[in-house]
Protein backbone atom coordinates (compact mmCIF):
# COMPACT_ATOMS: atom_id res chain seq x y z
CA UNK A 1 0.00 0.00 0.00
CA UNK A 2 1.20 3.49 -0.79
CA UNK A 3 0.58 5.20 2.08
CA UNK A 4 0.19 8.98 0.95
CA UNK A 5 -1.21 8.01 -2.17
CA UNK A 6 -4.22 5.90 -0.44
CA UNK A 7 -5.05 7.42 2.39
CA UNK A 8 -4.25 11.21 2.24
CA UNK A 9 -6.59 13.56 0.81
CA UNK A 10 -8.89 10.69 0.70
CA UNK A 11 -12.79 10.90 1.63
CA UNK A 12 -13.21 9.41 4.80
CA UNK A 13 -16.38 7.81 5.73
CA UNK A 14 -17.94 5.21 8.59
CA UNK A 15 -19.18 1.61 8.27
CA UNK A 16 -22.42 2.99 6.49
CA UNK A 17 -21.35 5.30 4.46
CA UNK A 18 -21.03 8.64 6.06
CA UNK A 19 -18.81 10.74 5.51
CA UNK A 20 -16.24 12.21 8.17
CA UNK A 21 -14.25 14.02 6.25
CA UNK A 22 -10.97 13.92 4.61
CA UNK A 23 -7.91 12.52 6.03
CA UNK A 24 -5.62 15.47 7.34
CA UNK A 25 -2.85 13.45 8.66
CA UNK A 26 -0.77 9.61 8.97
CA UNK A 27 0.61 8.95 12.34
CA UNK A 28 3.77 7.09 12.02
CA UNK A 29 5.44 5.63 15.19
CA UNK A 30 9.42 5.65 14.78
CA UNK A 31 10.53 3.22 17.54
CA UNK A 32 14.75 3.11 18.40
CA UNK A 33 15.19 -0.25 16.59
CA UNK A 34 12.45 -0.75 14.86
CA UNK A 35 10.48 -0.04 11.90
CA UNK A 36 8.32 2.86 11.66
CA UNK A 37 4.77 1.57 12.27
CA UNK A 38 1.16 3.44 11.08
CA UNK A 39 -0.44 4.33 13.88
CA UNK A 40 -3.53 5.98 12.80
CA UNK A 41 -5.19 9.13 10.77
CA UNK A 42 -5.86 12.45 11.78
CA UNK A 43 -9.22 14.60 10.51
CA UNK A 44 -9.70 18.31 11.19
CA UNK A 45 -9.04 21.66 10.28
CA UNK A 46 -5.92 21.95 12.63
CA UNK A 47 -4.44 19.03 11.02
CA UNK A 48 -5.54 20.64 7.58
CA UNK A 49 -4.07 23.92 8.57
CA UNK A 50 -0.67 23.00 10.11
CA UNK A 51 0.08 21.20 6.84
CA UNK A 52 -0.55 24.83 5.12
CA UNK A 53 1.12 27.12 8.00
CA UNK A 54 2.36 27.58 11.41
CA UNK A 55 0.55 30.78 12.09
CA UNK A 56 -3.16 29.70 10.62
CA UNK A 57 -2.38 26.64 12.72
CA UNK A 58 -2.54 29.07 15.64
CA UNK A 59 -5.62 30.59 14.18
CA UNK A 60 -7.91 27.81 13.63
CA UNK A 61 -7.06 26.61 17.08
CA UNK A 62 -7.72 30.19 18.79
CA UNK A 63 -11.28 30.21 16.70
CA UNK A 64 -11.84 26.61 17.65
CA UNK A 65 -11.40 27.47 21.40
CA UNK A 66 -13.72 30.77 20.95
CA UNK A 67 -16.46 29.15 19.51
CA UNK A 68 -15.94 26.44 21.71
CA UNK A 69 -16.13 23.67 19.01
CA UNK A 70 -13.93 21.46 19.32
CA UNK A 71 -12.63 19.41 22.04
CA UNK A 72 -10.13 16.87 20.22
CA UNK A 73 -8.91 18.68 16.99
CA UNK A 74 -7.35 16.81 15.54
CA UNK A 75 -9.57 14.17 15.67
CA UNK A 76 -6.87 10.68 15.62
CA UNK A 77 -8.85 7.16 14.79
CA UNK A 78 -6.35 4.60 15.28
CA UNK A 79 -5.25 2.14 12.75
CA UNK A 80 -6.58 -0.23 13.96
CA UNK A 81 -10.14 0.89 13.30
CA UNK A 82 -9.59 1.56 9.57
CA UNK A 83 -11.22 -0.93 7.67
CA UNK A 84 -10.13 -0.09 3.84
CA UNK A 85 -8.54 2.26 1.79
CA UNK A 86 -8.93 2.76 -1.27
CA UNK A 87 -11.11 5.54 -3.10
CA UNK A 88 -12.69 6.01 0.17
CA UNK A 89 -11.17 5.36 3.70
CA UNK A 90 -13.35 2.98 5.26
CA UNK A 91 -13.14 3.75 9.51
CA UNK A 92 -15.08 1.38 11.77
CA UNK A 93 -16.68 3.69 13.90
CA UNK A 94 -20.07 5.89 13.52
CA UNK A 95 -19.90 9.35 12.43
CA UNK A 96 -22.16 11.50 14.95
CA UNK A 97 -20.10 9.34 17.61
CA UNK A 98 -17.05 10.96 17.06
CA UNK A 99 -15.84 14.84 16.99
CA UNK A 100 -14.65 14.32 13.31
CA UNK A 101 -17.84 16.21 12.71
CA UNK A 102 -17.92 18.91 15.16
CA UNK A 103 -17.61 21.96 13.29
CA UNK A 104 -20.11 20.57 10.77
CA UNK A 105 -22.72 19.96 13.76
CA UNK A 106 -21.70 23.84 15.06
CA UNK A 107 -22.49 25.16 12.09
CA UNK A 108 -25.55 23.33 11.49
CA UNK A 109 -26.75 24.37 14.69
CA UNK A 110 -25.84 27.77 15.21
CA UNK A 111 -25.81 29.23 11.72
CA UNK A 112 -27.62 27.24 9.18
CA UNK A 113 -30.36 26.71 11.58
CA UNK A 114 -30.96 30.23 12.61
CA UNK A 115 -31.26 31.13 8.61
CA UNK A 116 -34.35 31.58 7.36
CA UNK A 117 -36.74 28.60 5.54
CA UNK A 118 -33.18 26.53 6.72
Amino acid sequence: MDLIADCLDKQLVDRHGHKMGRVDGVIIEVGEGRKPTVSGIEVGPVCQSTRLHPAFRRLVISISKRCGVVTQDPFRLPWSKVVAAGIEVIAGEEAEETPALAWELWLRKNIIARIPGA
